[in-house]
């Protein structure tokens, strides 16, 4: 192991990094109707932009881990942040959807699938003892921190300024990687070429992409025809992977991952609780900007700022951690968080109705995101402990692709409801004015509920109609529906074994 000779300035170039993908998966939520009219474009457009973008990220991060291996974690990690930044500068200059697609979903999405492998292999590679810890938790503090200000730098942005200029911030931090990339170790190739799964890759990638991407073609009936084909062809080519793996493994060859690590019920499950959870996270920070912005015309700037619950739930409980899972078993813990999120949703589905305002979501937006940070460490704990020191770059592959497939899938199932129930005809005309269910709010005592507002607002909420409201209701029965999946399978992890000196502390 190379102890750094730099100090921290590596932890600085890869917490940068950090910073700008977390900001990245969030700040174009709360711009939704403001890219409908800039880009000329429609809801199903954005939701689909939205959801590739984890979906590149998705398919790519177990290929990104293993090229790791092959050109070395520093190298690895800059020809992400390359990529990255060239899809920022396309993003930032984007005229039509088809370039920001280009730009920010597939250039910046697997540009993060690199660099986001590399972030825990160079650290693991740099510091050791109490500076590796302490390294590893400032990462995770700034993804959550990330987080919490990722819907109001780009509500801000987008507000007063242009969502543009969110890319044009990251392009800066990039070049600030790049300045500062000479502190980051050098770590040698493991394997050559001829040794990268190159079928494995394919096999993992396509067939994650053909699963999700056939649940987003399910938006509209007439592409019905081949979307269940793509979901059933994406299952049998990730069963591909599996088998393909579990026999280069039982050859002894290179293979691209450690399926070996399923074997174990508390690793598997602890996935699964993640992925879950992402789903619902992904789903909700896409169904409540539609909301407020499509059908309450809220500016972008309060969509963010209506997040800041459940961020702020997430990044407090995140600090909880350390001693709840000393004290509690992992199963019931998980359950809890999930628990706890569901009441979260349940309320929100009994909220929404013509007279719905933001200062009525609060609770339900802050008990979702109360859940989420009980959920997300502790099911990284679960994940973690169940793997040995070799197979952490595996097991960190395994965790980042459950987290952005989940974050993919719940934007696509959930878009899929909220456009099959009549949303996708709520459109930005190129003139700017507002539709049937449109009103540009007045002033800011009327968008969070605390007085009558004006009368323009009263008119318009009750001219919703019920459809709409249904169908945001039954969004979040199906996120409830999830969620209760989630603590199921939460309580099939394994009980702690009593031993405290036992290496693993989940029974097989």
């Amino acid at each position: 192991m190379e102890e750094s000779k730099t100090g921290w300035l590596t932890l600085i170039v890869v917490t940068l990094s950090m910073f700008i993908i977390v900001i990245d998966k969030t700040f174009l939520n709360v711009a939704i109707s403001t890219l409908i009219t800039d880009l000329h474009t429609d809801i199903v457009t954005i939701q689909s932009i939205i959801a590739i973008y984890s979906l590149i990220m998705a398919s790519l991060m177990i290929p990104g881990g293993k090229l790791q291996d092959v050109l070395g974690r520093r190298k690895t990690f800059l020809l992400g942040a390359f990529i990255y930044g060239m899809g920022a500068v396309i993003a930032s200059l984007s005229i039509n959807s088809s370039m920001l697609l280009l730009g920010w979903s597939v250039l910046e999405g697997m540009g993060a699938a690199f660099m986001m492998p590399a972030t825990t292999s160079i650290i693991s590679g740099t510091y050791s003892g109490e500076r590796r810890a302490f390294a590893l938790g400032i990462i995770s503090s700034m993804a959550s921190g990330a987080g919490t200000i990722g819907p109001i730098i780009g509500g801000f942005l987008t507000t007063y300024y242009s969502w543009r200029y969110a890319f044009a911030l990251e392009l800066v931090v990039i070049l600030a990687i790049f300045l500062l990339s000479r502190e980051i170790s050098s770590f040698p190739a493991t394997i050559k070429w001829s040794d990268f799964d190159v079928a494995g890759a394919l096999y993992s990638a396509s067939g994650i992409f053909l699963l999700v991407e056939g649940i987003l073609l399910l938006n509209d009936p007439q592409t019905w025809n081949i979307s269940l084909p793509m979901i059933i062809a994406g299952l049998i080519l990730l069963s591909f992977f599996y088998f393909h793996q579990k026999r280069k493994i039982s050859k002894g060859e290179s293979a691209l991952l450690d399926i070996a690590l399923f074997n174990n019920r508390a690793f598997s499950f602890g996935n699964i609780a993640r992925l879950i959870m992402n789903f619902v996270i992904g789903g909700v920070l896409f169904v409540i900007p539609v909301f407020i912005q499509l059908i309450l015309g809220i500016d972008p700037l309060t969509t963010g700022l209506t997040l800041i619950p459940m961020s702020l739930g997430i990044f407090a409980l995140s600090f909880t951690a350390g001693k709840v899972s000393s004290r509690f078993q992992a199963r019931y813990i998980l359950s809890v968080g999930f628990l706890v999120a569901m009441a979260g949703s349940i309320y929100l589905s009994l909220t929404f109705s013509p007279h719905t305002t933001i200062l009525d979501m609060m609770p339900g937006i802050l008990l979702l995101g109360v859940g989420m940070g009980i959920v997300f460490p502790h099911s990284t704990n679960v994940i973690f402990a169940m793997a040995r020191q070799d197979q952490q770059p595996d097991a960190s592959g395994i965790m980042n692709t459950g987290i952005n497939l989940g974050s993919a899938m719940g934007t696509a199932v959930l878009g899929v409801i909220l456009i099959l129930g009549g949303f996708g005809s709520l459109e930005m005309g190129n003139t700017g004015h507002t539709t049937d269910y449109q009103v540009q709010l007045k002033d800011i005592p009327g968008k969070l509920g605390i007085g009558s507002g004006s009368a323009e607002v009263n008119s318009a909420v009750t001219t919703v109609d019920s459809g709409k409201m249904n169908t945001m209701k039954y969004a979040f029965d199906v996120i409830s529906l999830v969620l209760l999946l989630g603590m199921v399978f939460s309580l099939l992890i394994p009980l702690r074994k009593r031993t405290p000196h036992a290496r693993y502390p989940w029974n097989q």
